[in-house]
């Protein structure tokens, strides 16, 4: 369903809320698709969703702040909110890339992975032990 989201000098933008894209009509141009014409507001956000307010990942967990809205007389109202830590979220290979290549190459030897002397390069050492894995 495609909600009418605002009007400019240069035509009008609607919310298609299944595919979650704006769509941009300029003016003069008539939609090519069905308009929700009762209560657009709800369509846009119906109640009950749960919406993620904000993350902050400046710390070693993020934490997610999530709340559960309402629509009341044009207004939004929080019904609740909970924040939630995630487990410590580092890349699989975040330490292999502070390893020089000859460390590199001496844990791959510890763990019997072989690397050929042909691969020479960083990325490609450090893409043979994590397939490896």
């Amino acid at each position: 369903m495609k909600v009418l989201v605002r009007k400019s000098v240069a035509g009008a933008e609607y919310w298609d809320t299944k595919e979650k894209r704006s769509i941009f009509v300029p003016k003069g141009m008539e939609p090519d698709f069905e308009v929700a014409s009762e209560n657009p507001a709800t369509v846009i956000t119906p109640e009950g969703d749960t919406k993620i307010i904000s993350v902050d990942s400046s710390s070693g967990k993020d934490r997610t702040v999530v709340a559960v809205m309402k629509q009341e007389e044009g207004k939004v109202i929080v019904e609740s909110m909970d924040l939630t830590e995630s487990p410590e979220q580092t890349e699989p290979n975040a330490d292999l890339e502070s390893k020089t290549i000859k460390e590199l190459r001496a844990i791959a030897k510890k763990e019997g992975i072989d690397i050929p002397n042909a691969i020479r390069t960083k990325g490609d050492i450090i893409n043979i032990i994590e397939s490896s894995k």
